[in-house]
């Protein structure tokens, strides 16, 4: 597909912009202070580098307790943002700052608290979704409604912050409003409820913020290109389409130069950026407020892949596209996009970790498939002093990071895995995910352009072959083994394994059930092994087998709940049974709601507080709350997670003295902290 309107420059106020991609600015929590430091230095250092068109920075005109963003409510400021706006200047990107305060603020001589235009929460809920720099969790007894003194200081304050933000050099400002951050609250009649000039009619609820891009203007010129977040609100009397298009007529008037249209507020009930919402679900939303204004109109909600930007501007939709976790994933996003490097681009998986990590977690950016996001400053790849000869037992997430970065840094790294196509986790997960399926596509061609000596795939490593080759270092990154059941029933021919699955779609044979069933396991064996489709197999599971109609899921974290949630797509009735009194408590929550619901929506029985008794062919025997309970089933799947695999590796390879452990074979956990640990254990050898 040609990427021709993504690459064609475009005018934006008075800046003229080399592509259509924008990085927007979003909230890292790399700073403690308000101050910018080494860290936050190389995050942005790294993707001025990848060719954007026009890239943001988070800038607070308040002060926040420990808030995620840098901050400008000071002239102390200035330096430091001055020296990130040099670098994206250095790398010929347009930098713009956006004025963020989020839920809060902070006025003189009181703490800061979170405000709101009525005091009103459409949950109920005093603590908004996401603290970022308000009040600690569970502290704030109301959200405090702003008099209009109060507008009127707030008002100043973003004026003074414009001044600063241009004397340091940025090419535009934007104000960010969408999100049900306070400034966009004023504009929902949900939550506005004012009877003063604040309150009421469409004019009155958008006063507040054509006030502050007056205030903005008046300090720091008119003749400065000034950008709005704005977006719609999924609630019944909330923000709506027709609301975004009259706002976005009134924010044209005021001087606004461009508007990135955004789906949804934080606490609206339904799923705007899960791997389950479709790319490209919400460009209708620019689409109509772009059929209003003149002005250029973005995109970007839930699009990660270029190819869905460049329709979406084709077909006249948008004039831009934002893509923020894109580009935390892959920094060199437009370089290698407009070199036709498609398939070199490194896959947003929608996993929503990013996220979870900065605003939620509040440790700090993070990425599943880049672990380097958040180390930049830390961690550089270069050449080592004296190559070693490293082994790598395993092809997974964990094995393939670590043999990456080590080759790059000049060890002579030979990959092993008994499996014949590597992927690990991924070959099971992206069955399951096509997202994560991109991901293991991806690691897949890259593997081979990484500078190993040697990749040795379908056999199995033994004390001899460690013998013969030699290795300086040893790197166990086998994965995790199935916990041990000790329960009547647990060897039946009705029951699997995820690592069973993983191993079949490995290329391995799974010897289990009797003759006729070692048979067709045996087909499916081969079929995979010579013609490996992840289409193919998401067809193949319709069918009764392996899965048969009723399917059992022992287990429910993560793996249960997501293979629950995928085998209902296939139709199939799920039961899923935990211990504990929660289900899915490994899941974020930007997922577990959804994947929750929807197995709710698919009347998938859920049982929690259940301890496993036996497994016979009809189904499991359970004790629940003291009392036993039959539940009829066709198929078993064990998806109590993994244990470490590091006693067995042992045994197996002997003693070697310099041996590593990495990823499940060392802690079991998600695709995150297995490449974290391969990340890490490159630098380290």
């Amino acid at each position: 597909m040609s990427l021709e309107r993504i690459f064609t420059p475009i005018k934006m106020g008075n800046m003229y912009l080399e592509n259509r991609i924008k990085f927007p600015s979003i909230a890292t929590d790399y700073v403690t202070d308000g101050e910018v430091n080494p860290q936050i230095t190389a995050f942005y250092r790294e993707r001025a580098k990848g060719g954007v068109g026009l890239a943001g920075i988070c800038l607070c005109p308040t002060r926040l307790d420990q808030g995620p963003w840098l901050s400008i409510y000071d002239d102390r400021f200035i330096p430091g943002v001055k020296e990130i706006v040099k670098i994206f200047h250095d790398n010929g990107t347009k930098v713009y700052a956006q004025l963020i305060p989020g839920y809060s603020w902070a006025f003189p001589g009181r703490p800061v608290e979170f405000v709101s235009p009525s005091g009103i929460s459409i949950t109920g809920r005093v603590d908004p979704p996401y603290r970022l720099g308000g009040p600690r969790r569970g502290t704030a007894t109301s959200r405090h409604i702003l008099d209009e003194s109060e507008i009127a200081q707030i008002t100043e304050a973003f004026g003074d912050a414009a001044r600063r933000a241009r004397e340091a050099g940025f090419d535009a400002l934007e104000f960010g409003t969408g999100g049900q951050y306070f400034i966009g609250q004023f504009l929902s009649p949900l939550i506005n409820k004012r009877t003063d000039n604040y309150g009421g009619s469409l004019e009155n609820r958008m006063r507040f913020c054509l006030e502050i891009i007056d205030s903005a203007k008046k300090n720091a010129g008119a003749d400065w290109t000034y950008i709005i977040r704005w977006g719609r609100q999924f609630r019944e009397d909330g923000v709506t389409v027709e609301d975004l298009k009259s706002t976005a007529i009134m924010l044209e008037r005021a001087g606004i130069a461009a508007i990135d249209v955004i789906a949804g507020w934080h606490e609206d009930p339904v799923p705007m950026i899960q791997s389950s919402v479709p790319q490209g679900k919400w460009i209708y939303l620019a689409d109509e407020v772009k059929q209003a204004v003149n002005v250029p109109v973005g995109t970007g909600t839930n699009i990660q892949d270029v190819e869905v930007a460049e329709k979406a501007l084709r077909e006249g939709k948008a004039d831009y596209v934002y893509m923020a976790r894109a580009l935390v994933a892959d920094p060199e996003l437009p370089r290698k996009a407009k070199e036709g490097r498609l398939k070199d681009i490194r896959p947003c998986i929608n996993c929503g970790r990013c996220y979870e990590s900065a605003v939620v977690d509040e440790v700090g950016l993070s990425c599943t498939v880049n672990p380097q996001v958040g180390r930049e400053w830390e961690y550089v790849v270069e050449p080592v002093p004296e190559p070693k000869k490293v082994f790598i037992i395993g092809g997974g997430p964990a094995g393939l990071e670590a043999a990456r970065i080590a080759s790059l840094r000049g060890h002579e790294v030979t990959l092993y895995d008994e499996k014949r196509r590597v992927g690990g986790a991924t070959l099971l997960a992206g069955v399951i995910d096509q997202r994560i399926e991109k991901f293991n596509k991806y690691l897949q061609r890259q593997v081979k352009k990484w500078p190993l000596k040697e990749i040795r795939l379908g056999g199995k490593v033994t004390r001899n072959l460690l013998a013969e080759t030699g290795p300086d270092v040893v790197v166990v990154a086998s994965g995790g083994i199935p916990p041990v059941l000790d329960v009547p029933g647990i060897d039946g021919s009705n029951v699997l394994s995820g690592s069973d699955i993983q191993k079949l779609l490995g290329g391995g044979a799974i010897g289990r059930g009797g003759v006729g069933q070692r048979l067709l396991w045996r087909l499916a064996s081969l079929l995979v092994r010579y013609w490996y489709n992840f289409g193919f197999v998401r067809w193949f599971l319709r069918f009764p087998f392996p899965f048969k109609k009723r399917v059992i899921i022992i287990g429910g974290g993560f793996a249960g709940c997501e293979m629950g949630e995928f085998l209902l797509g296939k139709g199939k009735q799920i039961t899923i049974i935990e211990e504990g009194s929660k289900l899915g408590i490994d899941i974020g929550p930007v997922t577990r709601w959804v994947m929750m619901g929807r197995l709710r929506e698919g009347n998938a029985r859920l049982e929690t507080g259940v301890q496993l008794e036996a497994i016979t062919e009809r189904g499991i025997k359970v004790r629940k709350n003291g009392a036993s309970l039959f539940l009829e089933g066709d198929t078993v799947l064990l998806a109590k997670g993994l244990v470490a695999n590091s006693g067995q590796m042992k045994n197996m390879i002997g003693n070697i003295a310099n041996t590593r452990f990495i990823g499940d074979c060392s802690e079991p956990g998600k695709i995150m902290e297995a490449m974290k640990s391969g990340f890490l254990l490159g630098f380290e050898v």
